[in-house]
Formats: C-alpha cells, structure tokens, sequence
C-alpha cells in the first residue's frame, strides 16, 4: 500500500507540472499600486506604470510555480508630479540609484504567496494574500487567460524609504494592491 500510495504521489506531482504554463503578464490589464495615510486623516494612492514580470501557474490547481516581478521606480505615479517627483528623490525611493524594485516568490500556501521583496536594494521576506481567478478565455485571441490579486502591507522604513517622514505626515506601513492578468 506505501509503495502505491508513494507512485500516485509521483504521478501526481508529474501530471501537476505538465499542467503548468508560462503565463504572460499584459500591462494593459494589470496594475502595481499602493495606499498611504497622509496626515493621519486621508488615503494617497499611487501606481507603477512600468513594470513586468514572469508567471508560471498551472490552471487546473490554481498552483503558482514561478511568480517574479519588477517595477521602475521612475514610473511612480500619484496623479501629482510635484510629489512624485519628491518620492524619486534620495528623501523617499532614491529612483536615480536604485532604479528598479523586485519581488520574487518562493512558495504558496493556499491563499498566501511567500517571497523576498527588494526595494532601495534591502531585502526582505514577505507575506501576501492572493486571489487566483481563471482560467478563462479571451474571445477575441482565444487564448487562456489567468488573474491574480494580490494585496498586503509593508512597512516602508523596513526599506529605507523616507525614513525622515514621520508616521503622522505619511503612514509606515503602506498597502501594496497588485492586479495581474496574464495570458497564455
């Protein structure tokens, strides 16, 4: 019976990783942002318009095999220039040294995805949430398409940003709000 029970796990595994896909993430229908409280009272939301990334899931188990992904911190946007152009700045993301932040998973567990966060250069691990949805088909390409939502909170000043700014101007921790839609 152990030696049965041993094969079905192999052959399970295997069938698993033939069900896994190289998904390609559209910028078009995805979005990187995140959420702060400004002065204790309101939310400042903001985006990274350029980013990219690589997705490896297989739809049938909704199980995340590979999930990397990188922003250019130029591309911050919070619908006002002034203060972006301030969060570029070595007082906040210090975009002209370090260009680009990175995320990559290292497991899931269910609604979870584990994984080393790199912003400013520091590395740190992180938990998240995620919302797998799909597979469906686009009718126009007709190719497979899955999302992702993927939502968490991380402090900035464990990265070094705007570590001068206090609490009570712009909150530490910062919701991170990721929409993936990647296609086959």
């Amino acid at each position: 019976m152990k030696k049965f029970l041993s094969i079905a796990a192999v052959i399970a595994l295997s069938i698993s990783a033939v069900n896994a896909k190289n998904f390609t993430i559209d910028p078009a229908h995805s979005s990187v942002g995140f959420e702060v409280e400004h002065m204790l009272i309101s939310k400042v939301n903001g985006e990274f318009n350029t980013f990219n990334g690589v997705l490896d899931i297989d739809p049938s188990t909704k199980k995340i095999n590979k999930f990397e992904g990188e922003i250019n911190i130029g591309s911050v946007d919070t619908k006002n220039s002034k203060r972006d152009a301030h969060l570029k700045t070595s007082d906040f993301f210090d975009a002209s040294k370090f260009q680009k932040a990175t995320f990559k998973m290292t497991q899931q567990k269910g609604d979870k995805i584990y994984g080393d966060l790199t912003i400013r250069g520091i590395k740190k691990p992180v938990v998240w949430e995620v919302d797998i949805k799909g597979p469906g088909t686009n009718p126009m390409t007709k190719k497979q398409l899955m999302a992702l939502e993927i939502s968490g909170k991380i402090n900035r000043k464990d990265f070094q940003v705007g570590t001068e700014t206090p609490n009570a101007i712009v909150s530490d921790e910062v919701k991170v709000k990721i929409q993936i839609e990647a296609s086959e």
